[in-house]
């Protein structure tokens, strides 16, 4: 894993996915864009916080030649993650299928990547650094397919170029006719020694079946495999990858093309994951709402050690070494169980307590009932088990207001969040971006009364938690009566001296 740059405080980088381009009668909502919004620490430490960020426009101010150098323009920003030492940001475009790479010190645009085209659709959920800095894995979700740009670096280990490893590939589909576009790169600054390539072809044809035989996408088995959340292990080796129709696949990210190690049907891992993280030598992982008013909220722990392609292992194994399933997992609101009452597991996050005998503490956000479970874990004892630390609301301090068009009050809808890494605030305070009242992702589980960026601030035993603050955010339609803003992620970045 690369060493964290030594840090002189900490930004803030929330991505809201409302259009802020074409907003015109015509299209009230606008067409495309986005907006990235910058918290400084300085700002966010204050007492009270200020809400003070800079803002890009994803279209005018970061990638303006989208369209003509790509064939579209980047549209619905779902999230951002920092490179390993955080002088990278990873700029997800859900809509459009695009990737962005960007300074993270001086916010310039390096690269603009756009995803493999296949008969199912092109885009890019989100995109996970691997922890040695190595690799930056796509996951092309409605194309069904996991993707791979490499980050070269030269002898002193100074990045010179992202190259997207087109031969590296892998259709989670597979047959004859799926691939319909090749990825294309764009180099946004020549003059930075960072080269943008695509280096050779996405293979048509690719098997149908996984290392075992079986059929990758089948009805009962892996019946829709829109990779959510590519989640690599600290190995640098391994990705799992879980899938919205429910299964899993591990995956070897070092083969070229990348190749299934390990599969796994959704009677073991439920559908729609998209939190996942490493801790105590074992992967967390976690699975949430599929559909409309489908309740689902479960934790997931796996081994770390699984075969190097070509090798693989048998269906299902090994099996997770726990599993916490919520009792009304399945079940269907207002029918099975009282409307609003069903569960939707997403947003996850890491927090450590090394003096506590529980190493670590696994805060597990709930976008329907807007509270938090935690979990202790540790990488001693009984692993059989989670650890259920206990649980808190986000409604109890009553920061979270109402907003331009909606029509409700205090329902903050919590989605990605972080950790603070460095200040005054360093682990204790978990910062979380809160959908807006009208969703542009999972309308059917992410509907917010305040859009914006919340502030959570942890109990001194890191096992509860207050929504103490909410930066509100705003875009306004083309009548000026809705708040069209929709936080979907709040990432730290740590500065650099």
């Amino acid at each position: 894993m690369m060493p964290l740059v030594q840090a002189k405080g900490y930004e803030v980088w929330v991505s809201d996915q409302a259009n802020t381009q074409g907003i015109t009668a015509e299209t009230p909502a606008g067409t495309h864009g986005g907006a990235v919004r910058i918290y400084d620490s300085e700002d966010l430490e204050r007492t009270p916080p200020v809400d003070n960020p800079v803002i890009l426009d994803v279209t005018a101010d970061l990638f303006p030649a989208a369209d003509t150098a790509t064939g579209a323009h980047v549209a619905r920003i779902h999230g951002i993650l920092p490179s390993p030492d955080h002088k990278y940001m990873a700029l997800n475009f859900v809509v459009s299928g695009h990737l962005g790479i960007v300074d993270g010190e001086s916010k310039s645009p390096v690269c603009l990547f756009r995803a493999t085209g296949t008969s199912t659709g092109r885009q890019n959920h989100m995109s996970f650094w691997a922890p040695d800095g190595k690799r930056v894995i796509v996951a092309n979700q409605n194309g069904r397919m996991l993707e791979r740009v490499d980050v070269v670096r030269n002898s002193k280990g100074e990045v010179t170029g992202f190259d997207f490893n087109a031969a590296a590939s892998l259709d989670l589909v597979g047959g004859v006719g799926r691939i319909t576009d090749q990825p294309v790169a764009v180099d946004l600054n020549p003059e930075d020694g960072i080269v943008c390539t695509v280096s050779g072809m996405v293979a048509d044809g690719q098997p149908t079946t996984t290392p075992t035989g079986a059929l990758k996408e089948e009805e009962g088995i892996r019946p829709l495999n829109s990779v959510i959340c590519p989640i690599a292990a600290s190995t640098g080796q391994h990705v799992f990858a879980t899938l919205g129709g429910g299964g899993m696949f591990v995956i070897d990210m070092s083969a070229t093309p990348m190749r299934i190690v390990a599969e796994y049907d959704m009677n073991v891992v439920r559908a729609a994951g998209c939190g996942g993280v490493e801790a105590a030598g074992f992967m967390h992982l976690n699975t949430g709402t599929p559909g409309p008013n489908i309740s689902e909220f479960s934790l997931y722990r796996f081994t770390i050690d699984y075969p190097s392609a070509p090798a693989f292992n048998a269906a299902n194994t090994p099996a997770p070494v726990a599993v916490w399933a919520d009792a009304d997992n399945g079940k269907v609101a207002g029918s099975d169980i009282p409307a609003g009452s069903n569960r939707d597991a997403h947003g996850l996050v890491l927090v450590s307590n090394p003096t506590a005998e529980t190493a670590y503490y696994l805060h597990q956000m709930d976008r329907i009932r807007n509270n938090v479970e935690v979990f202790g874990i540790s990488s001693s004892g009984n692993h059989q088990v989670f650890d259920h630390a206990g649980s808190y609301s986000l409604t109890t301090s009553n920061v979270c207001g109402s907003t331009v068009g909606t029509t409700k009050s205090n329902d903050p809808t919590p989605d990605l969040g972080d950790l603070s890494l460095a200040g005054q605030t360093k682990g204790n305070r978990i910062y979380v971006a809160l959908r807006g009242p009208f969703p542009l992702t999972v309308s059917h589980a992410a509907d917010g009364s305040c859009p914006g960026l919340g502030i959570i601030s942890l109990s001194p035993n890191l096992t509860s938690g207050t929504l103490t603050h909410v930066l509100p955010t705003t875009v306004m339609d083309a009548e000026k009566s809705k708040n069209l803003s929709d936080p979907h992620a709040a990432i730290v970045r740590v500065k650099a001296k």
